[in-house]
Parts: C-alpha cells; sequence; structure tokens
C-alpha cells in the first residue's frame, strides 16, 4: 500500500464495525504469513489493532510492527488472538472455528506462528473442499443414474 491517505488501519474499521469478508480473509490468509517476514527482519514489537493497515478497498493488507519491544513468540501469537478476537466481535458474522482459533492463542494453546498459520489454513481449505466434493459426487450419481 503506497498510498497511506487512502488506507485504514483495522482498529478503525473495528471501532467503526465495518469489518467485512474482505478484511477477515486478509486476516486470514496474509496477517501470520506477514507477522513472520516481519519477525525474520527483525521487527520483534507485538502486535495491535494498529500494525494491520488495509486498502481503501480492502483488498490489499500491509503491517507495521514496531522493531522495538522485543515480544517472544508466544506474546506474538496471544496478541494476534486478541486482534483477531476484536476482529470478529466487529464483524457480521462471527464463526466458531474463528473464534476458538483466537481463544486457543490468548489462552496459550497455540504459542508458534508457523501452527498458528497452518491452523487458519486449514480452515480456509476446509470451506474450499466441502462445496468441492458435494459437486462431485453429485457428478458421480448423475453419471450412474445415466450410464445404466
Amino acid at each position: 500500500i503506497t498510498n497511506r491517505l487512502m488506507s485504514i488501519f483495522l482498529r478503525t474499521l473495528i471501532d467503526k464495525r465495518n469489518v467485512n469478508t474482505r478484511v477477515m480473509a486478509l486476516l486470514q490468509q496474509r496477517a501470520v504469513v506477514a507477522i513472520i517476514e516481519a519477525r525474520e527482519n527483525g521487527e520483534t514489537g507485538t502486535v495491535t489493532e494498529n500494525s494491520f493497515i488495509f486498502s481503501s478497498d480492502c483488498r490489499k493488507i500491509e503491517m507495521v510492527v514496531p522493531s522495538a519491544g522485543g515480544a517472544t513468540e508466544r506474546e506474538v501469537v496471544a496478541a494476534f488472538g486478541e486482534v483477531l478476537l476484536h476482529a470478529i466481535l466487529a464483524s457480521p458474522h462471527h464463526p466458531k472455528r474463528l473464534l476458538a482459533i483466537a481463544q486457543q492463542c490468548i489462552r496459550g494453546e497455540i504459542t508458534d506462528l508457523d501452527d498458528l498459520d497452518l491452523r487458519l489454513e486449514r480452515r480456509l481449505s476446509n470451506t474450499i473442499y466441502l462445496p468441492l466434493i458435494a459437486i462431485i459426487l453429485t457428478l458421480l450419481l448423475l453419471l450412474y443414474t445415466f450410464s445404466g
């Protein structure tokens, strides 16, 4: 995001209760990877709602993590859990799986960024594969019905 004048902090979207499905998708798909990349670049601070900046159309996400602070990975995961929980509560939908992941981060049951990324990925994969399985089963039924 090159033009910050046209950007929106996640904190603003939460305060206005304007967290839409695009924002939630970016938080699931890109946020943890961005945190991992930032930590690899020496930015070891923790994350807040002001760490995530979205384009005005909510199609792109940028992350700003303070390099000061020296937060542990466990602290970063817990902080992301808080951010995710606030985003979920400010959205019109409250997916139970995401709520569970956010709470597991906060309680310290998820302490590793890679594990968190995999759990969020699993959630996305499930939503993609279930309709695909239904379509395949329907096509097989049609094939069976018309083959005899």
